[in-house]
């Protein structure tokens, strides 16, 4: 799970682009939008919900909606909407090397799962020789690279990541630890739109899905103390306090030693609530976004 990685310079203009109140989506781009999403049964509920044509299947999103996502969580992990599978840094956040896709770090054994899922389809890929220091890492939970060595490390990662089986790898570790848990406390919670699912997912891939105050389970939990259910407060009332409760734990994490790089990562929350202020709650697209002082297309 990565901590956040903003764009250098992007992280410098956060401050100007909120102050100025950037769009972070100035509406469609000029393209035909694809079709609705398909419409979920409605739950009774005594409050207003997210409008039918806003809402999505039960088990999750479109596969246009999921690349979106995808599209936007990439920007704010790797400032590109092109999914980073050979990226691997030492961002000096306490949790050691951070790489991949999802930001898979060495201290807590996110690396250790991939490299070993890795290593079990291709079991002399380059980086199976550090599987024994991972897991020593994994066990102290330590930042400390220089066992690896980071170096060493490193290109070993972008080398793995030309192999399509490796990209595979990571794809599914996507999918088992970060998406479809988001996806089923979404449906716990009776979220309809792709927009919400988008957001939950996000909090996922950056926030992790255990225990601790910091985690996605405990950002729910605290925000359903705050307005009840989304079928009492209404999906969009709801999301907009999960927005809330989400940035005060990014400005005020449980965890000190996230404190620094999550105050910079702000903007990612504020970039998909700007998309829920212009109505595109089912991530029709393409659209443009503005996110840490830069622009992109979601195709």
């Amino acid at each position: 799970m990565r901590v956040s990685r903003s764009h250098p310079l992007a992280v410098a203009a956060v401050a100007v682009a909120l102050a100025a109140g950037a769009a972070c989506a100035s509406g469609p781009a000029q393209a035909a939008p694809d079709g609705p999403a398909a419409v979920a049964a409605q739950p009774a509920a005594t409050a207003p919900q997210a409008p039918a044509a806003h809402r999505v299947a039960a088990g999750g999103l479109t596969p246009d909606q999921r690349r979106r996502a995808d599209q936007l969580i990439s920007v704010f992990e790797n400032s590109t909407t092109e999914i980073q599978y050979d990226y691997a840094e030492n961002i000096n956040d306490g949790r050691g090397v951070t790489a991949g896709r999802a930001g898979f770090t060495t201290n807590d054994g996110d690396a250790l799962k991939v490299v070993r899922a890795y290593t079990a389809v291709s079991p002399d890929n380059p980086l199976a020789r550090f599987i024994p220091e991972l897991e020593r890492l994994a066990a102290a939970g330590s930042g400390d690279t220089s066992g690896l060595p980071e170096a060493d490390y490193i290109a070993a990662w972008k080398q793995a990541a030309q192999d399509p089986a490796f990209r595979q790898v990571q794809d599914d570790q996507v999918d088992q630890r970060y998406f479809t848990p988001a996806m089923d406390q979404a449906d716990q919670l009776g979220l309809g739109t792709a927009l919400a699912r988008a957001e939950l997912y996000d909090a996922s891939i950056q926030h992790g899905n255990g225990s601790e105050y910091d985690a996605l389970p405990a950002l729910i939990s605290r925000t359903v103390a705050k307005v009840g259910s989304p079928s009492a407060a209404g999906e969009h009332a709801w999301l907009d306090a999960f927005f809330d409760v989400r940035v005060d734990d990014l400005n005020n994490p449980a965890n000190s030693s996230t404190a620094d790089e999550w105050r910079k990562s702000v903007d990612r929350v504020e970039c998909l609530r700007r998309i829920a202020a212009t109505g595109n709650y089912d991530l029709t697209g393409p659209f443009d976004i503005t996110a840490f002082g830069s622009g992109y297309t979601i195709n």
